[in-house]
């Protein structure tokens, strides 16, 4: 096992990161916490997209 995260881990935590970034900026601001949530699920579907259609999940034996 090697220290680097992989693809799918990395996905995820952009994802997180994308929504924690949105609620502290909910926080600092005076922007309200659904706006900055609607404001940040924009990247958070964008890493989604990525991972499911770009670069999708493959099986050990490279097929779908």
């Amino acid at each position: 096992m090697s220290g680097r995260p992989s693809m799918p881990d990395l996905v995820l935590a952009s994802i997180a990161l994308s929504m924690l970034l949105a609620s502290l900026g909910a926080v600092v601001t005076s922007i309200s916490l659904v706006t900055a949530l609607s404001a940040g699920s924009l990247p958070a579907s964008g890493s989604i997209g990525y991972a499911l259609f770009y670069n999708p999940p493959v099986a050990s034996d490279g097929h779908a």
